[in-house]
């Protein structure tokens, strides 16, 4: 069975979400206190500045069961009992995979078709399975999804307008200030979102900019590309009245810049700014907001920028659709076929043990033509019914969909420890 739980900016305002998200450093210890409370050891987090989902793979439990547990699991973990339960969603097997498939193809995102979420699921994939958290299926899955998003992009017009967070923020910013050429940048934090944040901001004229990083040699490196000035991370209050706009997007669980230092700053130059704020959990306190002459944008506050190119990629979203259900049904057929292998193993094995046995029958023949040709014989008769029996097998459990018929027929197929008794 695959499971999915989790929740995002379409369930739930980011006050809550925040509480869900999580660091990289979580993800680890997370499993294994997940296997520790319910036996689920196959997982993948996706933690974006949208949505957390927990992927699992998982054969002890019904759905439902399973379903509870790995949500007690993550209420627990994040020290949420109680609080939550109805801003989170769930799935499982066929709708887990589309939904999964859907996020890939930015089509849950949103910005509809935006890019930053494949890299943010190729991430998170990459890191579980590095950490050894996946199994044979979430592997076949996730490269499935991958498929998805790309064929997803490249055979729809669903790339049309705004592709991300960052860039909707960008434009939002150009509409605000118009002229960027006289304007000052600081951008707080050199990941994927604020690199892109950097990146758009230089595209659309920018003056100067300057970047800050926890890690020195990720700002510098980031610097060389947009001739960007790389600022200490320790000094960072004392930067902020030297900027026009100040675009935050880390990791850090909690508020880097506050209304204190941005207060101190407006003393010491006073003059319009715009604070945007990429992170999630918020790295910009909300009274920031509250002060003069400083406008504050968080995450959902880009929702309205993002609806206004929402209408144009409608068409070109029902097409993916399509797209998507055809890589899940591909999907689909994998996941049901394995459910046929042990059952194929065991009439191979057990019809090749019949046929081992009937050649102890034929030992006392002399010649050595006769024998071989009973060997022949024995072994096309096995194959044929071997094949013919696999065909059935397939038939009536309709490829393996039909559990209660493969269950009766497991059953069946019993024959090896028949044939151990029988000896």
């Amino acid at each position: 069975m695959i499971g999915l739980i989790g929740i995002s900016y379409k369930t739930a305002p980011i006050d809550k979400r925040e509480k869900f998200s999580f660091a990289k450093e979580e993800i680890v210890p997370f499993a294994d206190f997940l296997s520790k409370e319910t036996g689920i050891s196959d997982v993948v987090v996706l933690s974006t500045c949208n949505r957390t989902e927990i992927y699992f793979s998982q054969n002890h439990f019904d759905r439902l069961s399973a379903i509870e547990k790995v949500i007690d699991a993550f209420k627990q973990f994040k020290e949420a009992e109680g609080e939550c339960s109805r801003y989170l969603y769930h799935r499982f097997d066929i709708a887990a995979v589309k939904h999964l498939f859907s996020v890939a193809a930015g089509l849950d995102s949103m910005i509809i078709g935006e890019d930053q979420i494949i890299g943010q699921i190729k991430d998170a994939y990459l890191y579980c399975t590095d950490a050894g958290l996946t199994d044979a299926v979430l592997m076949r899955l996730f490269q499935k999804s991958f498929e998805a998003g790309k064929r997803a992009r490249t055979e729809t017009g669903i790339k049309l307008g705004n592709l991300s967070v960052s860039s909707t923020a960008v434009e939002m910013i150009a509409q605000e200030l118009g002229d960027l050429s006289t304007k000052s940048l600081l951008v707080v934090g050199t990941g994927d979102t604020g690199s892109l944040a950097l990146q758009n901001m230089v595209k659309k004229g920018i003056g100067k900019t300057s970047v800050i990083n926890r890690t020195m040699k990720s700002a510098e490196k980031v610097a060389s590309k947009y001739n960007s000035e790389v600022l200490s991370f320790l000094s960072l209050k004392s930067h902020l009245a030297n900027h026009d706009i100040v675009i935050v997007a880390t990791g850090a669980p909690h508020h880097l810049i506050t209304a204190k230092m941005v207060s101190k700053a407006q003393a010491i130059n006073p003059r319009p700014q715009i604070y945007i704020d990429l992170s999630v959990p918020r790295n910009i306190e909300e009274k920031v907001g509250e002060l003069d002459n400083v406008k504050l944008c968080a995450v959902d506050d880009l929702q309205k920028t993002v609806e206004a190119n929402t209408q144009k990629r409608q068409e070109a979203a029902e097409k993916a659709e399509h797209i998507i259900d055809e890589v899940a049904e591909e999907f689909n057929e994998w996941v049901v076929s394995r459910s046929l292998r042990p059952a194929i193993k065991s009439i191979s094995n057990n019809l090749e043990e019949v046929y081992r046995q009937e050649l102890e029958n034929f030992k006392h023949i002399e010649s050595k033509e006769i024998k071989q040709a009973v060997d022949n014989y024995t072994r096309h008769i096995t194959q044929r019914y071997t094949r013919l029996l696999i065909k059935n097998l397939k038939d009536i459990t309709d490829n393996g969909r039909n559990t209660d018929s493969l269950h009766i027929i497991n059953e069946l197929f019993k024959l090896e420890e028949n044939n151990r008794r029988n000896k």
